[in-house]
C-alpha cells in the first residue's frame, strides 16, 4: 500500500529518515505499527485511483466495393 508521510521521522529498521510530504510502499502490518508509537500518527493511507484499461480499438474491416 501506499503511504504519504504526514510527521518527519526516522524508521527504526532502515534508519531512513522521512520528510513530511514523502511517499511511501509499506505493508498494512508496517503502515499500523508506524502509525501505533508514542510520536503519534506519522504516516496517512493514499487512495490509489484504478484507472480502467484501455479497451483495444476495433478494426473496422473495409468493405471492397465494386
Amino acid at each position: 500500500m501506499k503511504a504519504k508521510v504526514i510527521k518527519p521521522f526516522k524508521d527504526k529498521y532502515t534508519k531512513v529518515r522521512y520528510n513530511e510530504g514523502e511517499l511511501l510502499t509499506v505493508t498494512k502490518e508496517r503502515f499500523e505499527e508506524m502509525n501505533s508509537t508514542a510520536l503519534g500518527i506519522l504516516v496517512e493511507e493514499v487512495k490509489q485511483e484504478h484507472k480502467p484499461k484501455k479497451q483495444p480499438a476495433s478494426k473496422k474491416k473495409k468493405s471492397k466495393s465494386g
